[in-house]
């Protein structure tokens, strides 16, 4: 199959509410080229959050020149890691998600002017939809810290299907003069590997993304995916931080 559908989900994170109420985090991300520091997209991240969980996430994604060129709505359930989504791209014209409930899956993708022709799976154990795996990856961050390799089902709506990955601990680094620690994101299955470059996460010691570098879920104007470096800007430290026990 092509590697294009394979595309990582753009990941994310925010800050932890303790007040039983409702607040909004917002926070920015820019994706530049792999080659270079060319700006291939910005993306603009709200997130509203009820009684210290998030329960949403819409992402627009604008153009260097800021036309909106995409916008993805997320919904949080009982299983973080695995949220229901959609995701629109408005230069091709083409929509991709799933809708989660307690036992099953739906994963979908195509043209936004044809009718959908979606494929319904079992839920899997421990699967992992979209932003979801930033949630996952949080959940097992002391595990890969450790050393441990951690596998997962991964749904690619564009292939309407799951794959099993790896999480891949590659130590500590240093990043922006900070500490910081690389995890890569690859296939489980090493044919898979062979026609698929891992991804790159970098995270804070506290579990949060700083940089993501691989092939991101935007396309170009001729439908490919972008590979990107996708640097997050959050406004402060106390509203990016996200521990794990936020998230459940």
């Amino acid at each position: 199959m092509k590697t294009h559908v394979l595309s990582a989900a753009l990941l994310a994170v925010a800050g932890p509410l303790t007040a039983a109420t409702e607040a909004r985090r917002s926070y920015s991300a820019s994706a530049y080229s792999l080659q270079g520091d060319e700006l291939l997209y910005v993306e603009r991240h709200v997130e509203l959050w009820r009684e210290g969980r998030l329960a949403e996430r819409q992402v627009r994604y604008l153009d260097p020149a800021g036309e909106l060129i995409a916008e993805k709505s997320v919904r949080y359930g009982e299983a973080p890691a695995a949220p229901s989504f959609e995701m629109t791209d408005y230069r091709l014209g083409l929509r991709e998600g799933a809708e989660v409930d307690a036992g099953e899956i739906v994963l979908f993708s195509g043209p936004t002017d044809v009718p959908l022709r979606p494929r319904t799976f079992e839920k899997p154990p421990g699967a992992v939809v979209d932003a979801g795996f930033d949630v996952f990856l949080r959940d097992n961050f002391e595990a890969v810290k450790a050393g441990e390799k951690v596998e997962f089902e991964f749904a690619v709506p564009a292939a309407r299907r799951f794959f099993r990955f790896q999480l891949v601990p590659e130590g500590e680094v240093t990043y922006r003069d900070e500490p910081a620690f690389l995890v890569k994101m690859r296939p489980a299955s090493k044919l898979l590997r062979l026609a698929m470059d891992p991804i790159e996460l970098v995270y804070s010691p506290d579990g949060r993304l700083l940089e993501f570098r691989g092939m991101a879920n935007v396309c170009d104007e001729d439908g490919l995916r972008y590979r990107a470096r996708i640097a997050f800007d959050y406004p402060d430290r106390e509203s990016a931080s996200l521990r794990v026990g936020a998230a459940q």
